[in-house]
């Protein structure tokens, strides 16, 4: 096995030690960060991320209380001021969240300023700035100060300095929180970039879970520990794994599970492709069998379509999933029904339509008159005990009323029939009729 890049071990930390103010800030922390790696220490404001990166970047180094930091082998607690120096300025490269900037140079000097520590002379140090510049489309801006760019240009600047002397390590102190959403994304496709192309380890810190997308080790802290440590990439192979092995044995008979999966699929995936409603019917399958449990079928529909889930956002996988269950659950209600009504086909059903029709009609917009809520309820309970057909009852919900219908528009009526068949009969009457 690999020796780590980064290595803590039972690493404690203190602000003013002994005094009133004392703050133990961080506690008995222990992690291992691969060389080549792309970390995120997530959790809220003052839980003791940037005290945390602090000490790898070298900055708080001399006042750790307890335990080792090692990077590449080597204590960072052992090392003189001078290798420390050297250290944080060839070992590690800082993005801040206020980009720090200097205001009296230009963006040209700002970016090279790192090398001028180095004793890297004037010619060279601007020749090598102008190429990081460069490579974030900012040459143009070169002789400009940071006042006259945007946040986005200025978090660019602060990337390409931290650059300067070539750094294996790079550590981002939340560096969207100045930033529009376009210029954050912008910001996250560069550390990608410098992570997956140059093979840059990249630690960022930061309180917004959006902004993990391309970590693949999450470090999560709370008042100064480390509560949980997460690694997606690996949670996605293994849904992919899962998938690909649901996709293979799918069952070749079909039970009323695949027959409600399929029906709800065309359902709640209207406007999606084939092959999406495709997966969303297997996991719901799966679902329903009891196979996989809620939170894994809302993780399947919210992981990306490449990495084997269906690709949903997670607001609208969690809906649907809701929706899913309800349904479920309301199928289980009218199976009792059916079981009373094989018992006694006279037993009335006037508070079971009701529960149907408040439930049919929750999106329905407009209000039913009285007459027309009679007219729905003898339509459902006809339905329900199998005395019209789903064409007839899609025709009563659609007549007018002077013609003795409910005179609901086409839209409604394709909605509500198609939730009815769904848990009457487990396929709904648009797709299967």
């Amino acid at each position: 096995m690999s020796t780590p890049l980064i290595k803590l071990e039972d690493v404690n930390f203190y602000y003013n030690r002994g005094k009133p103010s004392e703050a133990h800030a961080l506690k008995n922390i222990n992690l291992e960060i691969e060389r080549g790696g792309y970390v995120a220490f997530f959790g809220p404001s003052g839980c003791g991320k940037t005290t945390l990166t602090y000490l790898i970047g070298g900055i708080e180094t001399e006042n750790a209380d307890e335990g080792h930091i090692f990077v590449n082998g080597r204590d960072l607690r052992g090392l003189s001021k001078k290798e420390l120096a050297v250290y944080r300025q060839i070992g590690v490269g800082i993005i801040f969240q206020q980009f720090n900037l200097l205001p009296s140079l230009t963006v040209l000097d700002n970016v090279a300023l790192p090398m001028a520590f180095l004793g890297v002379n004037v010619d060279r140090r601007r020749k090598e700035a102008m190429k990081l510049l460069d490579r974030f489309s900012m040459t143009k801006y070169a002789e400009r100060f940071p006042s006259e760019l945007s946040g986005g240009q200025q978090q660019r600047v602060s990337i390409a300095r931290a650059l300067a002397n070539n750094p294996p390590i790079i550590i981002a102190d939340e560096p969207l929180g100045n930033l529009d959403s376009e210029n954050a994304n912008k910001a996250l496709e560069f550390l990608k970039e410098l992570n997956e192309k140059d093979g840059r380890t990249i630690i960022m810190v930061t309180h917004e879970s959006w902004s993990l997308r391309d970590a693949k080790t999450i470090f999560y802290l709370k008042d100064g520990e480390m509560i949980k440590k997460e690694q997606p990439e690996k949670k996605k192979v293994a849904q992919k794994t899962l998938s690909d092995h649901l996709y293979r044995n799918l069952f070749p008979e079909v039970t009323p599970e695949r027959l409600m999966a399929h029906s709800l699929s065309y359902m709640l995936m209207r406007g999606f492709s084939g092959e999406e409603i495709k997966r969303f019917e297997m996991f719901l399958s799966k679902r329903l069998e009891c196979i996989i449990d809620t939170p894994t079928f809302i993780d399947f529909l919210d992981s990306p379509f490449k990495d084997g889930g269906v690709g949903l956002w997670k607001q609208r996988a969690q809906k649907i999933a809701l929706i899913a269950e309800d349904i479920v659950e309301k199928r289980k209600k009218i199976e009792d029904i059916y079981k009373d009504l094989e018992k006694d086909p006279e037993t009335p059903l006037y508070e079971e339509v009701a529960k149907m029709r408040a439930w049919l009609l929750e999106d329905y917009k407009g209000l039913l008159s009285d007459i027309q809520i009679v007219r729905f309820d003898e339509a459902v309970e006809d339905r329900f005990r199998n005395i019209i057909s789903p064409e007839n009852f899609r025709q009563v919900l659609e007549l007018s009323r002077t013609d003795f219908g409910v005179g609901l528009a086409p839209g409604t009526v394709r909605s509500v029939s198609e939730r009815l068949e769904t848990i009457l009969t487990g396929k709904s009457y648009q797709v299967f009729n």
